[in-house]
């Protein structure tokens, strides 16, 4: 009771002094607001797809899921993305980087990190928020990633399909080189007609038919045998490889915009009255300081003499 009597006593004896620094402060904190630069806020909103087929969305026409929605954050937040808006706009003049510093880039990473940030809304879609200096590089940033994230998100398809059907294309040629080669042995031991191999093969499913109509050598059997493995082997290959033809040539479905970013003209900082009250709240905590320092050294002399 005694401490808080005691405070509120020194509170009130100071009072003029506290009231004129929390007024000095409000009105430095004013002050600064005027010189530091201004910064718009611009927002774009998309959803992410629900299957990397058009054929799927359009059977199964609605937005992505939780997995596609962090996959579609992971690829927005991504070092290839950074780069590549870095270089669209130069950001790097735009922070008036020095280049020369070795540390530049991650200086500029982190700006950009700061400046530009993503993240998943309770509905799971994706909002993009961009805050620069300028309204429209605000809305400029902020819709680029829109677009190109479908671009570099077709890259990356593109390079694993044509991979994959690459690797099938040849599989399929090694197939189809062993077939002709036991052809080529069989024929040379039936004596040159080739239209009997086709007609065994075709042959197979009669359950009225003879094998012993063609192969009639005994160096046959293990040849039809491997033959006949190797064309089933063949003909699901080649189903394989006119599959991926058609997924390489369809086009990947694109993100779901919902909201485009707009120049926005109301700038989100500096806020005066943000400013003014950490203004306030700096000189007032510094003369209350100053003034217990003061009080506590007075009292250290009185005991002293």
């Amino acid at each position: 009771m005694d401490n808080n009597s005691t405070g509120a006593h020194f509170i009130f004896n100071n009072r003029k002094s506290l009231f004129l620094a929390i007024f000095i402060g409000a009105v430095l904190g004013l002050g600064v607001t005027f010189f530091i630069p201004k910064n718009y806020l611009s927002t774009a909103i998309i959803y992410p797809y629900n299957s990397h087929t058009q054929n799927n969305i359009i059977s199964n026409p609605q937005f992505g899921y939780e997995v596609e929605t962090e996959q579609l954050l992971q690829l927005l937040e991504s070092q290839t993305m950074r780069d590549r808006t870095i270089e669209k706009f130069k950001l790097y003049d735009y922070y008036d980087m020095d280049t020369t510093n070795p540390e530049w880039k991650s200086l500029l990473a982190l700006k950009y990190i700061k400046d530009i940030t993503f993240f998943r809304s309770k509905y799971l879609s994706v909002v993009i928020n961009v805050t620069t200096k300028d309204p429209q590089l605000s809305a400029d940033i902020a819709n680029y990633q829109v677009n190109e994230v479908n671009s570099y998100r077709e890259s990356i398809f593109e390079e694993n399909r044509r991979n994959q059907f690459n690797n099938i294309k040849k599989n399929h040629d090694k197939s189809k080189v062993k077939l002709e080669l036991l052809k080529k042995t069989i024929y040379d031991i039936k004596g040159g007609d080739e239209g009997l191999l086709f007609n065994f093969i075709e042959s197979l499913n009669n359950e009225n038919y003879d094998s012993k109509d063609f192969i009639n050598d005994p160096r046959l059997e293990n040849l039809v045998e491997q033959y006949i493995y190797e064309l089933d082997n063949y003909k699901i290959i080649r189903n394989e490889q006119n599959r991926m033809e058609e997924l390489i040539n369809e086009e990947l479905p694109s993100v779901y915009t919902i909201d485009k970013a707009l120049p926005s003209f109301k700038k989100v900082s500096p806020s005066m009255t943000i400013n003014a009250a950490v203004g306030s709240m700096a000189i007032f905590l510094l003369v209350l300081t100053l003034k217990l320092v003061l009080k506590k050294w007075n009292t250290l002399k009185s005991e002293e003499a």
